[in-house]
């Protein structure tokens, strides 16, 4: 299943710029980890995989949440659940913090 949520229902995004590792490269993307938590600025897609639940907030950019059923536009400011879906991608040019738990 993948929703558009409303911040009330997902996990507290409030993480600083610091509490990031330092970037690595990653399917041509900048990727930087903090616990369970990934950040990631692609200019042009980014695969993910999840057998469990990933929160997405996208901070900046737009595009396509693309999946096996479907694709789901996006914008900056929105938060969608990614629940049990397997493989998923995030096409466009964007900056997000997916949770996973």
């Amino acid at each position: 299943m993948l929703q558009k949520i409303e911040a009330r229902q997902a996990v507290p995004f409030d993480y600083a710029d610091a509490d990031f590792s330092a970037p690595v490269r990653v399917q041509g993307a900048e990727k930087r980890v903090c616990g369970s938590a990934l950040k990631v600025c692609s200019d042009k897609r980014y695969k993910l995989f999840t057998e469990t639940k990933d929160y997405i907030k996208i901070l900046s950019g737009g595009g396509f949440v693309k999946w096996s059923r479907g694709e789901t536009p996006f914008a900056a400011g929105d938060i969608f659940l990614a629940e049990a879906i397997g493989e998923y991608e995030l096409s466009g040019a964007c900056e997000f913090i997916a949770v996973r738990l």
